[in-house]
């Protein structure tokens, strides 16, 4: 658990900050670049940038953000004022996405418009090629090949201009330590391309309060050990995430733990109750988010059986509660797949749930992290399959019975003493979801104080990173004045 011992460890302001009466502060604020392989849908990554800008404002009030992200119009409209795209060659569950290219700087690319490019100049090759069906089979994989190596040299080129014009980059926060999306050559490699560039350009690299995830290979494993060796700062939002990286670079065992940035989002971020109460008329008021675990075309490791058992049992749930008389609200923490998750949900209640759902179920229109917060805060309780639904709903103080589909949801439900309420994916039933809510019913008042108490005893050990950075950022500004 984060504890205040580990608040120690962390640099003071006042050695990270500049001093004021020895030093000029250039005219306007640094230029902080955001990296995050999140492309619109994740909510909870989206709380994650807004909680990141939000606290180093605090420090630095003229900062400017921008996005290395997989969807850079959705960053530019909801997060910050700039954008670069992340990868330069797109791959499966790990690619640039994009509503409004033509919205794009004229000095930047994505990887779309490489690709574009790139096609039309090839485009007579590739038909002169056809004509010999031998020489076609033979090039192909060669063609390919060439085609990212030249794509991921454009993008490099592009990204160290990029970061000439950004004062710090910051790997800021999530699972980013990971394979599973996109495998070695996804986000693995694309974290040690932009460490490289950083370190090119003299720009100040740090890794704030990320998490491990799958890291099988090889491959991986040497792109982020080299990725983590060359930031100047680093800490993991869990003690288990440290370990992991212990193992890919030994001395990160002195690295800070500072717990998920979405809970450092301040309490003027958080939106007001989306009025569910009223339309409740009384009923007691659960939550529901599920996940698209495992489901095929929706997860890079389907299983078919897991993800059937799974929306299963959630169908007993749901129905459960509604003969019981709850008033429920089914929300999603991933747009698209979640929402897909919702409807196949709901159609396979039986008449009698589906009579009951048209005057006791809810299914708010979720687009942004602070719709889903919204109608959380209307919540009595909240059962959770996905980490940020769950941390939502601690940050709205709404007690949350957890369905932990990975350790990260594990972490964060024994980090605010909550283990009594967690089942897992794998073995759970509706019956023991139902008997969770009944516990999580009798300690309710003892629960939102646990929850509360956490917030309180992290707000210290949030700030000093902040600060952390904030004078990583002064420092990358003054090295371009």
């Amino acid at each position: 658990m984060t504890d205040a011992n580990q608040i120690a460890d962390l640099p003071d302001a006042a050695s990270v900050l500049p001093s004021e009466a020895s030093q000029e502060f250039p005219a306007h604020g640094p230029r902080i670049a955001l990296l995050t392989p999140y492309n619109g849908g994740n909510l909870g990554d989206a709380a994650i940038q807004d909680a990141l800008i939000a606290n180093l404002r605090f420090c630095l009030p003229a900062a400017q953000f921008s996005g290395i992200c997989l969807n850079g119009d959705n960053f530019v409209e909801r997060h910050g004022t700039g954008f670069f795209p992340l990868c330069g060659s797109d791959g499966q569950f790990y690619r640039m996405y994009s509503r409004r290219l033509t919205d794009q700087p004229a000095d930047v690319e994505s990887s779309a418009q490489i690709a574009n490019e790139e096609d039309r100049k090839s485009s007579s090759m590739k038909q002169a090629v056809k004509r010999v069906p031998a020489v076609s089979w033979l090039l192909k994989p060669i063609y390919r090949a060439a085609r990212r190596v030249y794509r991921e040299l454009r993008h490099s080129a592009g990204g160290y201009r990029f970061l000439r014009t950004q004062d710090l980059l910051i790997v800021s926060g999530g699972g980013q330590l990971d394979e599973e999306w996109g495998g070695p050559w996804g986000h693995p490699f694309t974290l040690l391309k932009w460490a490289v560039l950083a370190r090119i350009a003299q720009v100040p690299f740090a890794i704030a309060s990320v998490g491990t995830c799958k890291i099988t290979s090889t491959t991986s494993r040497f792109f982020l050990s080299v990725a983590l060796r060359m930031a100047q700062y680093r800490s993991y939002r869990d003690q288990t995430s440290r370990t992991v990286a212990a193992r890919l670079m030994p001395r990160t065992t002195s690295d800070n733990i500072v717990p998920d940035i979405a809970f450092s989002l301040p309490s003027p971020e958080l939106p007001p109750p989306a009025g569910i109460q009223s339309i409740a008329e009384g009923r007691t008021v659960v939550a529901i988010s599920p996940i698209a675990f495992a489901k095929p075309g929706s997860w890079p490791s389907p299983n078919r059986d897991l993800y059937d058992r799974y929306l299963l049992e959630m169908t007993h749930v749901v129905s459960h509660l509604l003969k019981r008389g709850c008033f429920l609200v089914i929300v999603c923490s991933s747009l698209t797949d979640d929402e897909r998750v919702i409807a196949e949900l709901l159609n396979r209640l039986d008449d009698h749930s589906k009579a009951l759902a048209t005057r006791q179920l809810h299914v708010p229109k979720i687009r942004t992290w602070k719709d889903l917060g919204a109608s959380l805060r209307g919540a009595d309780f909240l059962i959770a399959s996905r980490l940020h639904s769950a941390i939502l709903g601690f940050l709205t103080q709404t007690p949350t019975v957890a369905i932990s589909f990975d350790p990260k949801v594990d972490w964060v439900m024994e980090d605010l003493g909550q283990t009594d309420f967690l089942l897992h994916i794998q073995d759970f039933e509706a019956a023991d979801v139902i008997g969770t809510l009944e516990r999580i019913e009798l300690r309710r008042s003892s629960v939102v104080e646990q929850i509360t108490a956490y917030q309180h005893r992290i707000r210290e050990v949030c700030e000093k990173q902040c600060a952390t950075l904030a004078g990583l950022a002064i420092t990358g500004q003054r090295n371009h004045t």
